[in-house]
């Protein structure tokens, strides 16, 4: 799992969180150049690491699906990952500093988006 950076969100405003799996990371039809030229397109924010060309370029961190899904969470709420992270929540097997985050996330994530 993959963690794109804010370049890739600014690009890109209607892509529902900001994780993506390696396929979709790397197999973009998208680039960070304008076609057929090696001109950036407008407003592009180029990575630290230069020579970027796509999605992958903008891949910040990476990791298991469980450890990006802990570290994103804003992200996989929006992604689907709720279930998962109320039961994170309730702290079983779980670090208690990330019992807590998750749970402060979830609170947030409740008072913007009431049961109806």
């Amino acid at each position: 799992m993959h963690e794109l950076d804010f370049e890739w969100q600014r690009r890109f405003p209607d892509m529902v969180g900001n994780l993506a799996c390696a396929r979709c990371a790397l197999r973009t039809p998208w680039s960070c150049q304008k076609p057929g030229t090696r001109t950036y397109v407008d407003g592009h924010i180029p990575t630290a690491r230069g020579n970027c060309f796509d999605a992958w370029s903008h891949v910040g961190r990476q990791g298991t699906h469980r450890a990006m899904v802990l570290s994103c969470p804003e992200a996989a709420l929006l992604q689907g990952a709720e279930p998962y992270l109320r039961n994170v929540a309730t702290g079983r097997g779980m670090r208690h500093e990330l019992a807590a985050t998750v749970r402060a996330v979830l609170a947030d994530w409740d008072n913007r988006h009431p049961a109806c």
